[in-house]
């Protein structure tokens, strides 16, 4: 809407030589678009390539899958990779720390699920530590 004009009584656009806007004859939404559409597509489909671009790169190439699937399957009770682990698998897999960081957080997600004693055992070990601590002090 062109609002600084709207106080005056004349408010109006050219789009390929049609006016349009209060008081002067409209043009019904289809044939806008169209319009539009018509002068406007192939700014819209240089924008349309670029956002394609910036999108999700999409999986990782494949011998990086699978040394990562290959640590995975040594270390499956336990799927958490040091630093040091992250920093060889980065070297000899080509990707970043993040990369490798988001790949475990989404196979843990979906391929992992801890055995019910490991849980049990995690959780005897904060509990007897912090009761550890406690007598420690007294």
């Amino acid at each position: 809407m062109c609002m600084e004009y709207e106080a005056a009584g004349s408010c109006s656009s050219e789009v390929e030589g049609i006016e349009f806007g209060y008081g002067t004859r409209g043009v019904g939404d289809k044939e806008l678009k169209e319009m539009l559409l018509r002068k406007y597509s192939g700014y819209l489909s240089s924008l349309r390539k670029e956002f394609l671009k910036k999108r999700k790169k999409g999986k990782l190439p494949k011998d990086a899958r699978i040394a990562l699937m290959d640590w995975w399957n040594s270390h499956y009770r336990w799927p958490y990779p040091t630093e040091e682990e992250k920093l060889m698998l980065s070297e000899m897999t080509g990707l970043d720390i993040k990369q490798i960081n988001n790949w475990f957080i989404n196979q843990r997600k979906r391929h992992w699920k801890p055995s019910s004693e490991m849980r049990f055992g995690v959780m005897e070990g904060v509990s007897g530590a912090a009761h550890g601590t406690i007598l420690e002090h007294m």
